[in-house]
């Protein structure tokens, strides 16, 4: 009667070590997604700012980066497509 009692004791404590093993596992796995939505979150903000133009006095505006990229014939449609005859 004693080597069952200390069976099902040992049962449910190895349940019990198993069961908060998952949960350390599952607290860790919540805290590296956070940390990866994080740093994802970061980057797409920085690349967002750096994204929207130059800075005022830094030597060239939208405006001329628009005009020289229309002035160049070299990207016009016709030019791109070569259709040979």
């Amino acid at each position: 009667m004693g080597s069952q009692a200390v069976a099902h004791e040992s049962a449910d404590f190895m349940g019990g070590v198993w069961q908060r093993a998952g949960q350390l596992g599952e607290i860790a796995e919540r805290r590296r997604r956070a940390a990866l939505f994080s740093g994802l979150f970061v980057i797409g903000l920085s690349a967002g700012i750096g994204a929207t133009g130059l800075p005022h006095g830094f030597g060239s505006s939208q405006q001329i980066a628009y005009s020289d990229f229309a002035a160049d014939d070299q990207l016009s449609p016709a030019a791109l497509l070569h259709v040979g005859g």
